[in-house]
């Protein structure tokens, strides 16, 4: 085996506020276990899934030497893969990579519970959008095809052991925005009569998130092809076609 992909987690912030003791053990003593397996069997590459968070609440667009400051435990555990990432770069000579994923949607997130996938499950089932808080906290949203580009040139691009690299989209959306974009949508998918709310501000959210992506841009030769409106509409149309089977 060349190179590990690890993407496995216990994801989003909810999950970790819940139980942070769980998010602990399965996130970071798994990354851990992990590099171990990759270390003992002489893996050259391994690719870690981290995130926008550890940089906590901070002035974006977030880049890779923002000083972490990470403010749930989701963002924390992602800091601590990054940590054991380097270090085991610098001691066993593992060519870790650590991809800092933006808000990822798109087809294929069935089993997501992130912002997008949820809206558009709860609107196919007749059920409230609750925004939490104002709708003003900010995130940047990454469609799944540009991702998976970002994964597969850091598995090809040589020289990078060591390295961070923010992919996103640099665009900084407002929930409230990315919502009057997807109603329209889902109204021309015969999904209408949606009901939005706004709740109270969840713990551990952040209220700007976005990256500066000109690190992955000049060194794995990658910028985001997706825009907003029509992967929305693209992750829509999974949805409802997922139904209608």
């Amino acid at each position: 085996m060349d190179i590990i992909v690890h993407l496995a987690a216990n994801t989003g912030v909810g999950p970790s506020v819940e139980n942070p003791a769980l998010d602990m053990e399965i996130n970071v003593v798994g990354t851990f276990n992990m590099l171990e397996a990759a270390r003992h069997n002489k893996v050259k590459r391994f690719i870690f899934a981290s995130s926008g968070a550890p940089a906590g609440e901070c002035e974006p667009p977030i880049h890779e030497e923002f000083p972490p400051h990470p403010v749930s435990p989701y963002g924390a555990r992602k800091l601590a893969g990054e940590g054991y990432c380097s270090a085991y770069y610098k001691t066993f000579g593992v060519e870790t990579i650590a991809l800092r994923f933006g808000n990822v949607y798109g087809p294929g997130s069935g089993h997501k519970n992130s912002v997008v996938a949820k809206f558009i499950k709860k609107a196919i089932n007749g059920e409230t959008l609750e925004i939490y808080g104002d709708g003003t906290q900010t995130r940047d949203f990454i469609y799944i095809d540009d991702l998976i580009r970002a994964i597969r040139l850091s598995q090809s691009v040589k020289g990078i052991g060591g390295e961070i690299f923010q992919i996103a989209t640099n665009k900084e959306t407002t929930v409230s925005e990315m919502v009057d974009i997807l109603i329209p949508i889902l109204n021309n998918s015969g999904i209408k009569n949606i009901k939005v709310i706004n709740g109270e501000q969840r713990l551990g959210d952040v209220m700007r998130n976005f990256s500066d992506t000109y690190k992955a841009k000049h060194i794995l030769r990658w910028i985001p092809e997706r825009d907003l409106y029509h992967g929305l509409d693209s992750t829509v149309s999974f949805f409802v076609d997922a139904i209608r089977k």
